[in-house]
């Protein structure tokens, strides 16, 4: 058992049994070690409190072990959920997390990316607004750090994305209405700039035009993601009350909440008066009345596959391979659409 002393790379080395050369390799995070022998050093490096000199190592490997993060709402617990995760991964590895957020702002998220690229960064992981492709082009050929998008595709450029299979989820919870019969269905999207809400109007329509279901103009909304934009485009939607829809589909949960504030003020019962869908499972939507169905959880997933595309290009430098991965979900049946 190592002393209670300032403890070295040899001390490390002789109570796992490895070289000093693999125990230096493991931490510093080379490539070439195994995983499972990697965890068991970092084990015992954790165990005895062994922190090695991160000023020097990154001097010495021209590295910060930094990753950045930048999303655009503080408030919604999707991008926390996906960070939470991030954050975990990489701090396996002796990185540290630098968040930004830039309130869906154009010019926020270009300032973010400076920040960090004066920060000098190892890789970001962006959940973009979808219109700075140019800036991220310049940061990934002129500074040469790898770039993950989640969330949305950034405009103009082709970089390595995680994203939700957004087409396909709207599909998905619009046919789970129409399976209940529903013919006058609504959608609630967001920014039509930003592929996410782009896509997802897109899944609704290509639902409706299976069953043979007209496109009503009437029944589509743009709105932003957030709780107010929400319950500001059910309000539109319920003016009307003889055209009003018996079922709305939303684009992300914080919308959903904004409609149960806009369909209890005007006395609208859901399921019973419309029914109601989203997407986004996060905490508070088993916990309102009735329980809002929601597509599964996939912001573990996102989180994982965006760390792990990230991490290997940093290590690999494979900075011309473009990936893009959709991650599916199922159904997360509850009782607003009617189910019991």
């Amino acid at each position: 058992m190592i002393m209670k002393k300032a403890v070295n790379l040899k001390d490390i080395a002789r109570e796992t049994g490895y070289s000093i050369k693999t125990v230096s390799r493991a931490i510093n995070d080379h490539p070439d070690v195994n995983e499972n022998t990697r965890q068991k050093i970092l084990s015992v490096a954790q165990e005895y409190s062994y922190y090695p000199n991160l000023l020097a190592k990154s001097l010495r490997l021209k590295k910060t072990f930094t990753i950045g993060y930048i999303v655009p709402d503080i408030t919604n617990e999707f991008y926390g959920r996906v960070g939470i995760v991030i954050e975990k991964e990489f701090r396996r590895y002796g990185y540290s997390l630098l968040v930004s957020f830039t309130e869906e702002s154009k010019e926020n998220e270009i300032n973010s990316l400076k920040l960090l690229l004066a920060k000098r960064v190892d890789g970001i992981i962006l959940a973009t607004v979808g219109t700075t492709g140019d800036f991220l082009q310049e940061i990934i050929n002129r500074h040469h750090i790898p770039v993950v998008v989640i969330d949305n595709k950034a405009e103009g450029i082709k970089t390595n994305t995680v994203l939700h299979d957004n087409i396909d989820g709207a599909y998905v919870l619009t046919k789970h209405l129409l399976e209940h019969g529903h013919r006058k269905i609504a959608c609630v999207t967001g920014p039509l700039a930003e592929t996410s809400g782009k896509e997802r109007l897109e899944g609704y329509k290509k639902a409706l035009m299976e069953y043979g279901i007209a496109i009503e103009v009437q029944f589509i909304k743009v709105s932003n993601w957030r709780v107010h934009g929400g319950f500001d485009a059910t309000m539109e939607l319920m003016q009307d009350m003889s055209q009003k829809p018996s079922a709305v589909f939303y684009a992300n949960s914080q919308m959903a909440l904004g409609a149960y504030k806009a369909f209890k003020k005007n006395n609208i019962r859901i399921p019973e008066d419309v029914a109601v869908v989203s997407f986004d499972n996060l905490d508070f939507t088993d916990a309102i009345e009735p329980p809002l169905t929601t597509l599964d959880s996939v912001e573990e997933k996102i989180g994982l596959l965006a760390s792990e595309m990230l991490r290997e290009i940093i290590l690999n430098k494979d900075e011309d391979r473009i990936r893009e991965r959709l991650v599916k979900a199922g159904l997360c049946i509850r009782k607003s659409c009617g189910c019991n």
